[in-house]
């Protein structure tokens, strides 16, 4: 889930980083989400609003859902992101559940504007150049970097 918020009044995105000891995706950074389960989610949307709330404590309503962007698939687990996307009213509590959330931070769009840059990457699949954010208070790359690159370069209202 994205998660905008106006903080300083300035547009921003939540973002996690994971701890340290997890078995996959150990220290890094990420939107708050997680995996489909049928048992529990009607919908993918279901999913990003119950994970959300299991990792950072914030409920998302209906009100503030603006859609989804592009799927972003990931070679290394094969996995596939659809990434909700939801605009705030007002800056919500953070509650970082402790298994799941080693720290988190809001990030401003204009600062991610502002450090944007094109990285040459090693993978599976070769090399090839991806977007990545060294902000002030992590890296991000991969696929939180592709899905925030999506996010910056769709126009406000332009959404699924």
């Amino acid at each position: 889930m994205v998660l905008i918020a106006d903080v300083d009044q300035s547009p921003s995105v939540l973002l996690i980083r994971r701890p340290s000891a997890l078995a996959e995706h150990a220290g890094q950074v990420a939107c708050p989400g997680g995996r489909y389960d049928s048992t529990l989610d009607r919908s993918l949307w279901d999913t990003a609003r119950r994970e959300t709330v299991e990792e950072v404590g914030i409920a998302v309503t209906a009100r503030e859902r603006l859609g989804f962007l592009d799927p972003v698939f990931i070679p290394v687990t094969g996995y596939t992101i659809l990434p909700a996307v939801a605009r705030l009213r007002g800056v919500p509590t953070v509650v970082p559940a402790v298994a799941e959330v080693a720290d988190w931070a809001w990030i401003s769009l204009a600062e991610l504007r502002r450090v944007r840059r094109m990285a040459l990457v090693d993978s599976v699949r070769g090399r090839f150049w991806m977007p990545e954010f060294p902000t002030g208070w992590a890296r991000v790359w991969g696929a939180t970097a592709r899905i925030l690159d999506q996010l910056l370069h769709r126009p406000e209202g332009a959404w699924a």
